[in-house]
């Protein structure tokens, strides 16, 4: 009976340390931030996990932080702090809402969710905030990573004056399709038609061209791509997983598929070609090294993509996209820019190459006949064959024309003597 006493004790904390170890944070699914910002009267410096799928900026609380008695009041929103300075910009008065923290934050300086997503009448709160204090003129701000050796995070400040010339712009698409509660409604959602296989402009094989027709989320709290399954063979096929030591990995609690490769792997990832999403009419690239990471033992490397498993097939761009791409989310045009990276206009590019197609198949078809050289000596023995036998054919039919001609012409003869005769004697 002691025996079992011990191995229940053994049992339940050995769970319960799994359970707490393995207990998700922000930290384990997101590594975008935003840090050049302080609050207080103190100015003291926070960072606020980046969130594109919100339009709030939230403050994190539990009975160890500050507000906690504002949520115990049920008071979860225009919390007002003094003196928020944003990217140099001070505010005398930035309304936060609230909300409890309950994600085991392991970075106790992140306070909050920092929301620049799109609600139904196309605006945020931090927008309408920094335009009604005048410090940006238009609703249209940037973002961009902040390089930073050494840093485990991706790092992002804002641009508040972007210059909108110089980005290529997706138009926003319905979401009807969403249902009301779905956790993508305030997301930045356009049209995703095509991927595309090529490493450059010159290199695109468009003939390697999928057709996609869904919709696109771009989701700054993921660190992957998310890719509807239907599409899984497709990559494993482009890549050859199979042959550089990578197998396909079930992740059981999410339900997501993913590849993981030997670190043996890594020369070959480097040599592999690079996927374009076409977004709206425009194709953006992606290199294969930017979608696979080395994990802290080194002993694997993960693919960033996941297969998953959703009702509209929404493809999800993370990240691996935001880092590549500097981004502007215009709220007065409901419509989000991108510049840097490698952008075609897939539009334009797929027009010239199926012109380019069918006048190549037009040229083919009409010297097809000469297309190994006019000279040879097969068409030549052809040609001569073609003539003699055309020749033969005349002779014959023009031999049987005049032979039919005399028969009847004899025989009209002999009836016409035989007449003769008969009238003679009569």
């Amino acid at each position: 009976m002691k025996f079992f006493h011990a191995f229940l004790y053994i049992f339940i904390i050995s769970f319960l340390f799994t359970f707490i170890t393995t207990t998700p944070s922000y930290e384990d699914y997101t590594a975008a931030f935003l840090d050049n910002i302080r609050i207080g009267s103190q100015s003291k410096q926070i960072s606020l996990i980046l969130n594109t799928l919100s339009s709030k900026t939230v403050l994190f609380t539990n009975s160890k932080r500050p507000y906690a008695q504002q949520i115990q009041r049920g008071r979860k929103s225009d919390v007002l702090i003094d003196k928020v300075s944003l990217e140099g910009e001070k505010i005398d008065s930035f309304p936060f809402n609230l909300e409890i923290d309950d994600t085991q934050l392991n970075n106790a300086n992140i306070q909050g969710e920092f929301g620049l997503g799109i609600d139904k009448e196309n605006t945020c709160d931090l927008v309408d905030i920094l335009h009604d204090n005048k410090i940006i003129a238009s609703k249209v701000i940037g973002l961009e990573l902040q390089e930073e050796e050494g840093d485990k995070e991706d790092k992002f400040v804002l641009d508040l004056e972007p210059k909108v010339s110089d980005y290529t712009f997706c138009e926003l698409t319905s979401k009807k399709f969403l249902s009301s509660d779905d956790f993508y409604n305030e997301a930045w959602i356009s049209d995703i038609s095509h991927i595309v296989i090529g490493s450059t402009k010159k290199d695109l094989v468009w003939n390697n061209t999928i057709e996609v027709s869904s919709k696109v989320a771009f989701d700054s709290r993921t660190k992957h791509v998310y890719i509807p399954k239907d599409y899984m063979k497709y990559f494993t096929n482009l890549w050859n997983i199979n042959s550089i030591d990578c197998k396909i990995v079930h992740d059981k609690e999410s339900d997501e598929q993913y590849f993981k490769c030997d670190k043996s792997a890594k020369s070959k990832i480097l040599d592999m070609p690079s996927i374009y999403f076409v977004i709206d009419g425009y194709a953006f690239r992606l290199e294969a090294p930017d979608l696979f990471e080395i994990q802290i033992d080194k002993k694997y490397i993960n693919c960033l993509i996941r297969f998953y498993d959703h009702d509209d097939d929404l493809w999800i761009l993370g990240v691996p996209f935001l880092r590549e791409y500097k981004t502007v989310f215009d709220y007065d045009e409901g419509r989000i820019g991108f510049k840097g990276g490698h952008v075609v206009n897939f539009k334009e590019e797929y027009e010239k190459w199926q012109k380019e197609v069918e006048e190549k198949e037009k040229e083919e078809e009409e010297s097809s006949f000469f297309k190994n050289g006019f000279y040879s000596w097969e068409k030549i023995i052809m040609i001569i064959g073609a003539i003699i036998g055309t020749l033969i054919i005349l002779y014959v039919m023009y031999w049987l024309y005049r032979n039919c001609r005399r028969e009847t012409s004899k025989y009209h003869i002999e009836l016409n003597e035989q007449y003769d005769k008969k009238e003679f004697y009569h």
